[in-house]
C-alpha cells in the first residue's frame, strides 16, 4: 500500500517524569523525534510505502553499505521485522523525475508483493503507480524515453502491467495526485 505521509499525533514527551528530569531546552532540541522522512515525489508531495500493514523503513545508504560498490540506485531487503529500502542518494538524485518516482513504486513493490524478482517488482510497481493515479500515457511516454526502445526487459515491464490492468486487485488508499 502506498499512502500519504502524515505527522504523528502529539508527542508523548509530556510525561511528568521526563519533564521533571530534563530541562525544557533539551525537549525543545528534539527529544520528541520528528517522523522519519517520507519519499518525496517530483511534484513535491510525500508518501510512505506500506507493506503488510507496516511502514517500510527508508534509509540513505552509508559509504560502508555493501550494495554501494555494485553501483545500485536502491535496494529493498527483508529485515527481521519487515522490509527496508536503502537509497543510494548519489545515484538517485541525478535521475530524471519520472524514473525517481517509478523507482519508489518499484522498491515498494518488492515489499508489498513481496518479491525478489526485479521484473515482477517493475511490473507491480507500475501497476501500483497507475492505481495511485501517478502513471498514465503521458507519464509513461516520458518514462519509456529513459530506457532503450528495444529493451525486452522494459517492454516486458509495460506488457505485464498492461495485462494486469483488468485483473481484480484490492483497492489501495488514495495517493497524492500527480502535479499538473
Amino acid at each position: 500500500m502506498v499512502t500519504n505521509a502524515r505527522a504523528p499525533g502529539p508527542c508523548a514527551c509530556d510525561s511528568p517524569m521526563i519533564v521533571h528530569f530534563l530541562p525544557a531546552a533539551a525537549l525543545a532540541l528534539g527529544l520528541c523525534a520528528a517522523p522519519a522522512a517520507a519519499f518525496t515525489f517530483a511534484d513535491g508531495t510525500a508518501t510512505r510505502c506500506i507493506a503488510a500493514g507496516a511502514v517500510v523503513t527508508e534509509i540513505d545508504a552509508q559509504s560502508t553499505d555493501p550494495f554501494k560498490p555494485q553501483n545500485r540506485v536502491a535496494l529493498a531487503e527483508r529485515t527481521g521485522t519487515g522490509w527496508r529500502i536503502t537509497w543510494n542518494v548519489e545515484r538517485f538524485r541525478p535521475l530524471p523525475p519520472e524514473v525517481r518516482d517509478f523507482l519508489f513504486f518499484h522498491e515498494c513493490a518488492h515489499a508489498r508483493v513481496p518479491t525478489d524478482n526485479e521484473l515482477e517488482a517493475n511490473c507491480m510497481g507500475l501497476v501500483h503507480m497507475r492505481e495511485a493515479g501517478r502513471a498514465g500515457p503521458a507519464f509513461e511516454a516520458r518514462l519509456r524515453r529513459y530506457f532503450p526502445a528495444d529493451s525486452e526487459y522494459w517492454n516486458e515491464t509495460f506488457r505485464c502491467a498492461d495485462a494486469k490492468r483488468g485483473a481484480p486487485r484490492p483497492a489501495l488508499p488514495p495517493a497524492p495526485p500527480p502535479a499538473g
